[in-house]
């Protein structure tokens, strides 16, 4: 009989990663031991029917593709709820817990009442550990064989009592549509009680990991028109610079006057960063010189 904990995965059109994260579970055997929901957010890649195929076993709950990541996330976790789970684990499928890591995260809960904690993510090609929590404006890692309380986490992996449904509800989709909603959840948590741990011992990889929050990052949105470049980085709500969600984090995070502040700061940090490349970027049409 399986354990009443629900592993919520979100996913849109990765079928290969979707069905490697299942794999995963399979072979680890958490499959076997939790309830296991992919929720689907309009895939048009067959993502749902595979599943069905191979894993009939996983519930599949479908969007239609307007619930981005807080979305799916706060379907899976309603519908685990209303099914009457103990404990929840979000995890993305680009994630891959190594042996033992669930239920360690699991027995650690059990240990902790009224806590969250999630684990070590390493980057899967380079094995250096990923900074998945924070203290105010610091990233904070989760050294191995190591606990350490942060104020929130990311959304990577990770675990918490449902009860935490009935103390704060569940994320905020419409503020936090595709980022930022996992942060703010677990502040929220951790502000109204909840204790927030990194757990060493248990790791994840994390398949192709990119940071998305950096000025690198503003690049691969630039079109050779400023408007679209502008539309696409600042209004677009896959992008991580998504301007509504920026200013509710920061707002929430602080308060009205800092938060708008410090939105003001990176903005106006990022507009110009965008517009010195734009401006300046060296031309790819310029004459060869002659001999």
């Amino acid at each position: 009989m399986k354990q009443s904990i629900y592993i919520i995965i979100p996913v849109h059109n990765r079928k290969t990663l979707t069905l490697a994260c299942l794999e995963n579970l399979q072979i680890s055997g958490d499959l076997q031991k939790y309830y296991v929901i992919v929720v689907d957010d309009g895939s048009s890649d067959h993502t749902s029917e595979e599943i069905a195929s191979n894993y009939p076993e996983v519930t599949v709950l479908k969007g239609d593709g307007n619930l981005w990541w807080t979305g799916a996330i706060k379907l899976g976790m309603e519908y685990a709820y209303q099914q009457g789970a103990e404990y929840i684990i979000w995890l993305n499928d680009d994630v891959i817990p190594q042996p033992n890591t669930l239920p360690l995260l699991i027995e650690f809960l059990q240990n902790h009442p009224h806590s969250i904690v999630a684990p070590t993510c390493l980057d899967d090609n380079h094995h250096t550990v990923i900074p998945n929590g924070c203290i105010g404006r610091t990233p904070i890692i989760a050294n191995p064989n190591q606990v350490t309380t942060v104020h929130s986490v990311s959304g990577y992996c990770v675990a918490f009592p449902a009860k935490i449904c009935e103390t704060i509800g569940y994320p905020d989709a419409k503020k936090y549509p595709h980022y930022g909603g996992d942060d703010m959840y677990t502040l929220q948590a951790h502000r109204q009680g909840f204790t927030i741990y990194l757990l060493g011992e248990a790791k994840v990889q994390l398949v192709n990991y990119q940071p998305s929050i950096n000025k690198q990052q503003l690049l691969k949105y630039t079109h050779h028109q400023l408007s679209k470049t502008i539309n696409l980085t600042f209004f677009t709500i896959k992008s991580p610079f998504y301007l509504p969600s920026q200013y509710h984090y920061l707002s929430q995070k602080y308060n009205i006057f800092l938060g708008s502040l410090l939105f003001t700061i990176k903005l106006t940090g990022w507009l110009l960063y965008l517009l010195t490349h734009l401006l300046f970027k060296p031309s790819h049409h310029e004459p060869k010189n002659t001999p």
